[in-house]
């Protein structure tokens, strides 16, 4: 059991100690000798006395301090400091901003190729889209610092639903020009599931373009299966209904479990990076990915690796039997321009293979 504690720095404490952790272990220790049997472990924030701050700003940022340390085993105290302060700035910034920048297109679609490994050359078979942010103060912001900070307030809604239509309209201008579709996968949150119009909105960004549910991929990460599996499974099960091809996005990151997996409707399987990183050097992870590819062959569905980065990962996951490839070795994430690049070789290979 946890229980956390936010302290705000006042002249009562200020007398009493300016050790924090001898506070918290003296709390602790209190807790531990009650005759309930039931271990209690504690957590603190503290937010140091400063000129000017009400005592309930200072309690938030207390909390804030303390959620620093949530699911932290080893370290139980955090004490709000300015870093933090500034970080907490620049993220409400973000937050007031995005509405703005989907409207603005600040927001920038960057793709990155599949190729089919299973034929000699590899052939482009798909793509993923990726969101990236020009921001007109910040610069270029990593995804790795906005997405997480949406999906945690709710506002991932208003980055996939860009996206979405991004990428739509993306596909049906390609499809045009060259008289092929390379589909386009897309991400759905857990909001994104759960949200009422969605079967219906993504069936009219196909429509509006003009085309297939099967041009729009969608990739929904393992961990949402977790998070009421059976109505999720019911929702993505109308979705392929409609045509859509659903792809399981970090499987074997751990959140699934292996007797859930025969009633999982899905498509793909897309192999956690993790498992590739190291591929070349560790036969565990090499005996692992066998054991998915082994998995996927038995659900009947293709096993696609992100995060290949050179020729020894790419022969070796040839040889195991994998489908797809994404990574470095291919091509890093690249806006739409450079994207067409890949398909205009795409595009001459099929020429070929017609004049043949």
């Amino acid at each position: 059991m946890f229980v956390f504690f936010c302290l705000f720095e006042c002249q009562f404490f200020r007398k009493l100690t300016e050790n924090y952790q001898e506070i918290l272990d003296r709390l602790q220790a209190k807790l531990e000798s009650l005759p309930n049997g039931v271990h209690i472990r504690c957590r603190m924030g503290v937010s140091p006395q400063v000129e000017g701050v009400s005592l309930s700003s200072q309690f938030d940022r207390a909390k804030t301090a303390c959620n620093m340390v949530r699911g932290n085993f080893k370290n139980n105290l955090v004490i709000y400091d300015e870093q933090m302060h500034d970080r907490e700035i620049h993220a409400q910034r973000l937050i007031n901003d995005v509405e703005k920048a989907a409207e603005e297109r600040q927001f920038i679609v960057y793709y990155q190729p599949k190729y089919d490994i299973q034929v000699n050359p590899p052939r482009l078979r798909s793509a993923e889209a990726l969101i990236r942010w020009r921001h007109p103060e910040f610069g270029m912001i990593s995804p790795g610092e906005f997405i997480p900070l949406f999906e945690g307030n709710g506002l991932i809604h208003v980055v996939d639903d860009f996206v979405w239509k991004e990428a739509s309209r993306q596909i049906a201008e390609w499809k045009t020009k060259y008289g092929f579709t390379v589909p386009v996968s897309v991400n759905l949150s857990r909001a994104d599931i759960f949200d009422p119009p969605l079967e219906q909105n993504l069936l009219d960004l196909v429509s509006k373009n003009n085309l297939t549910t099967a041009d729009l991929l969608l990739e929904v990460t393992e961990s949402a299966y977790t998070d009421d599996a059976d109505q999720l499974i019911a929702i993505v099960q109308k979705l392929r209904n409609h045509g859509f091809h659903i792809e399981m996005d970090d499987f074997g990151s751990g959140y699934s479990s292996l007797n859930m997996l025969s009633s999982l409707p899905i498509d793909a399987l897309k192999m956690d990076m993790k498992f590739i990183q190291n591929v070349h050097r560790d036969n565990k992870e090499f005996r692992l990915i066998e054991l998915i590819l082994d998995i996927a062959e038995y659900l009947g569905v293709p096993v696609i690796a992100e995060g290949v980065e050179d020729e020894e990962q790419l022969g070796l996951l040839k040889n195991a039997g994998c489908d797809i490839v994404q990574g470095y070795y291919f091509s890093r994430p690249v806006p739409p321009e450079e994207f067409e690049l890949l398909i205009q070789k795409e595009y001459e290979l099929r020429q070929k293979e017609l004049e043949k």
